[in-house]
Order: structure tokens, then C-alpha cells, then sequence
């Protein structure tokens, strides 16, 4: 039984303290699909029904090497890894809702399984009724209680209002550090995203830039607006986060990447933020802003080494990005149809280690890459690579410039990357603009 696998953020759902034996889980299918039949349990499927009690245990049908994950009522539970795949449900009475979802080469595969948890039976042990505050003396509302405006003070107030953290809701940070590894695995949704905000003076930190996250997203729905991200092996990292938006925040001083997309975090938004002083530890994993995996990450990262990470419709605009090790922007291999536009870059990728020597390189496909400028890197502005048959396609560069301090092309495009457009233009690039024909 995998109850070590409930998250923090699951545990303002639990409801009874008690155990039930896993059912007959049956093998997994070979079909490449999802469907609410394929969500059961003790082998009957869980959509439809009404239980009598909100502990049990889920099983999920999913071929063997793939990274299955769960969401209840929109909080992210966790993921299971591991065939077959089973995860604990502790909940209360009510109607809910259970997110499953898994992804491979041919895409993501989800469903949603609605079920409901009959009321306590006569005799259970009653809920205390609420107090009703009174107008002289209102209570404080608890971070998580459905209030639009929590705002925090210390490490603890905040890790809590994280773990409670409802669609809609806002966590104002004043001012002052937070150390800790702060996890944010509630999700929102398109109409009631949850904030987590503060000024420049609201600052997270690990404490030192050798370990940890400072800032770990999971959820989908986010706003991250104005605080700074400091002295941390990673500053933000997004894992299955889909439609977040990073705005206004200053991350540097980071032992390794500043910020990272990954594990299928689809459409977030990385703007008119300031990224800076990467790689402090290991100077070639220092890239500014990192979007998906590497291939010899997917097997670790996805579940499988032909499964990509598919980190896709990534929007990284107006930021100011200096001081990277490696490169400024890294766009790796299996994810498409990005954006890169309006960013200005200084030094972003200086350090020649792990090849991290250009401002953005380019690995993946269908990027438009437009109205970027700056100056200073070891070789090129931008690079296009084909690490990866079929990748490295696509990509299209229009009214970026170089100021100085480019002793390669502007855009240096390797043999094999078929569709790279660069439009024509004058270039400050050393050698010039392009190593291929550009298209006026």
C-alpha cells in the first residue's frame, strides 16, 4: 500500500484514519488510451458511484513506463511511477472529482472520474460548527479557507498557505526572506488562477546555492508576480504545471538554472522578468531559462527514454536575462511552438561548458524567436542543433539585433536543421548574421 506517496497537499482532505487492502488490479493495457473504465477500484471502476466511506484505494490501467498522476478536486496529489499504479484516497463526504492523467509519444492521455462519499453515518463522530464571528470582532481568516487575500509574514505562514492554497485565492508575501523548499501543488483554473505575490523584497531562498528548489510549482493556474528567487541550487521549477505565468520576478544568484519548465508544462508564460548570476555552483547546468529535458533525461524525467518531455507552447517574453553560464534560453528537444520575443540578453552564455556558449539554442520545433537583442556571449547569438532526429526543425528568426560582443553569427544554424527561417537584416554579429541563406 503506497501511503507514503499522500502529499502535503492532500492532507487538509483527510477524513478517517484508517486502511483498506488494495483490489485486483488488472494488467496493464497495451493501447496508448485513457478512459474512465480504466480508473477502478478493488477492480470495479470508480466514475458513477457513491461510496460509503472516502478512504480507499485507486488503481490505474497504463502501460509500464509511464509517470501516472493524480489530482483530486483540482489539488495535486502526487505520481506513481512504478506498475501497476495505485495511489491512497483520503477524503470527505461529498461530491469529487479525480484527475488522472499520463503522457507518452503519442501525447497526454487524461479523465476525470466523478464520484460521491455518502454523509457520515448516525452515531459518527459530529463536526463543530463554526463560530460566527460578530461584527466588533471579526475572526482571521486561515490561509486555505477560501479567502481571496492570505498574506504571510514567515516561512512557515507561507508553506502553509501553499499547502491550503484554493482556486482563486492570492498569497501576498510581505516583505522579508523565506527559506525553505516552498512546493506549490494546488491547482486554479482558467477563471479563478491562484496568485502568489509579493515586491522585490519578498525573498525565497534555500539558503544556500548547492541544494534545493527554491520554488517547486506542480500545480496548473499559477501567477507568480514580483518577489525574488535567490541563493538556491534551482530557483523555480515547474513540473506538470500547465498555463502558469511567471511575471515580474528577479531570480539570480542560483547555484544551477534559474528557472525550469518541465515535465510536460505546457503553455507558461515567462515575462518582464529579470534572470541573472546562473550556474554559481555548476556553472554548466547554469541556463537562464530551461524548457523540457534533455533526451538523456527522459527515461528519469518521463518514464521512459522514447517518451519526450513535452514542455510545449512555452512564452518567454520581455525578460532581462545576464550572467547565465550556459545559455541564456535552452529549448530542448520534444517540445514545439514556442515563443522567445523582446527579451534582451548580456553575457548569457560564457561559460563554454556543457557547449553552453550562445543566448538561446535552439533544439526543439516550430519556435518563433523575434525581437530579441543584446550583446556578449562566448561564440553565437543564437544556435539551431539537431540533437535528435526530427527536431531542430521549424524555427524562425525576424528583427532580433546585436549590439557588440558576438565573435560568431547572429544565427548559427547546424547542417540537417531543415526549415530554419532567418530574415534578411544588418547584423553586429562578428561573422555576420547567418552560416545559411537568410529569406527576404
Amino acid at each position: 500500500m503506497k501511503i507514503s506517496k499522500i502529499s502535503i497537499g492532500a492532507a487538509a482532505r483527510v477524513a478517517v484514519a484508517a486502511t483498506v487492502a488494495i483490489g485486483t488490479i488488472a494488467t496493464a493495457p497495451a493501447a496508448s488510451a485513457l478512459s474512465t473504465a480504466d480508473v477502478t477500484v478493488d477492480g470495479a471502476v470508480l466514475a458513477g458511484t457513491t461510496r460509503a466511506s472516502g478512504v480507499f484505494d485507486l488503481a490505474v490501467r497504463a502501460p509500464a513506463g509511464v509517470k501516472v498522476k493524480f489530482r483530486l478536486d483540482g489539488t495535486y496529489l502526487g505520481q506513481d511511477s512504478t506498475a501497476p499504479y495505485t495511489w491512497p484516497i483520503r477524503t470527505t463526504s461529498g461530491t469529487h472529482t479525480l484527475n488522472v492523467r499520463w503522457e507518452d509519444e503519442a501525447g497526454r492521455h487524461e479523465t476525470d472520474a466523478t464520484f460521491t462519499v455518502a454523509a457520515a453515518a448516525t452515531g459518527a463522530q459530529p463536526t463543530a460548527p463554526k463560530p460566527t464571528p460578530t461584527a466588533s470582532a471579526p475572526t482571521a481568516p486561515a490561509a486555505g479557507s477560501g479567502t481571496a487575500i492570505v498574506t504571510v509574514s514567515t516561512s512557515a505562514q507561507l508553506a502553509s498557505a501553499l499547502k491550503s492554497a484554493k482556486p482563486g485565492q492570492t498569497i501576498r508575501l510581505n516583505d522579508g526572506t523565506y527559506t525553505g523548499e516552498f512546493a506549490a501543488a494546488a491547482s486554479g483554473t482558467a477563471s479563478q488562477r491562484i496568485t502568489l505575490t509579493g515586491s522585490s523584497r519578498a525573498v525565497l531562498t534555500t539558503g544556500k546555492i548547492s541544494s534545493g528548489y527554491a520554488l517547486h510549482i506542480t500545480g496548473d493556474h499559477w501567477n507568480v508576480s514580483g518577489l525574488t528567487v535567490t541563493r538556491a541550487a534551482k530557483g523555480i521549477v515547474l513540473d506538470g504545471s500547465s498555463y502558469t505565468v511567471i511575471d515580474g520576478v528577479d531570480v539570480g544568484d542560483i547555484g544551477a538554472e534559474a528557472v525550469h519548465l518541465r515535465t510536460g508544462s505546457t503553455h507558461v508564460t515567462v515575462r518582464n522578468s529579470r534572470i541573472h548570476d546562473t550556474g554559481r555552483d555548476k556553472p554548466s547546468y547554469g541556463e537562464g531559462i530551461y524548457i523540457g529535458s534533455a533526451k538523456s533525461n527522459w527515461s528519469s524525467i518521463m518514464g521512459s527514454s522514447s517518451t519526450p518531455d513535452r514542455s510545449d507552447h512555452a512564452q518567454i517574453i520581455g525578460n532581462t536575462i545576464s550572467r547565465t553560464s550556459a545559455e541564456g534560453i535552452d529549448i530542448k528537444e520534444g517540445t514545439t511552438g514556442g515563443v522567445v520575443s523582446g527579451n534582451t540578453f548580456s553575457d548569457a552564455g560564457y561559460s563554454g561548458q556543457n557547449y553552453g556558449d550562445s543566448w538561446v539554442d535552439v533544439k526543439g520545433n516550430g519556435y518563433q524567436l523575434t525581437g530579441n537583442r543584446g550583446s556578449g556571449t562566448l561564440l553565437d547569438a543564437f544556435q539551431v542543433h539537431v540533437a535528435l532526429s526530427g527536431w531542430g526543425q521549424g524555427n524562425v528568426f525576424r528583427g532580433n539585433s546585436v549590439t557588440g560582443g558576438v565573435p560568431g553569427y547572429e544565427v548559427s544554424v547546424q547542417s540537417g536543421a531543415t526549415g530554419t527561417v532567418v530574415a534578411c537584416a544588418p547584423s553586429g554579429a562578428a561573422k555576420g548574421l547567418t552560416n545559411i541563406t537568410c529569406t527576404r
